[in-house]
């Protein structure tokens, strides 16, 4: 059996319609999504680098989640790294993508 994931989305703005055109292309059938304004609390945070905007004013992005089988969020980490890769958004503000393991659902 295929494990099941949470996969989650971090993307500012103005990539929300092609986040929304990647899980349609990989048959995600059904996610939720809702908007995120967020700031930088520190001067470095390795891991989240370029994310949050540096000044006061934060950044608005939208966050995506759904649970699927692991072979559907793998398709969709390998496109969302292939945008970010082909698009020029790691370099600027890339869309960020997750997988968890779904322990246990009733």
């Amino acid at each position: 059996m295929n494990t099941m994931k949470l996969l989650i989305i971090l993307s500012v703005e103005e990539y929300t319609d092609d986040v929304r055109k990647i899980l349609a292309r990989q048959k995600v059938p059904i996610y939720s999504e809702t908007s995120v304004h967020g700031f930088r609390t520190e001067e470095y945070q390795p891991d989240i680098t370029n994310w949050f905007a540096g000044d006061n004013h934060g950044i608005y992005s939208t966050l995506f989640f759904s649970i699927q089988d692991g072979r559907c969020v793998g398709r969709v980490l390998d496109e969302v790294k292939a945008y970010n890769r082909e698009t020029g958004a790691e370099q600027q503000n890339p869309i960020h993508a997750y997988s968890l393991n779904v322990e246990k659902s009733v």
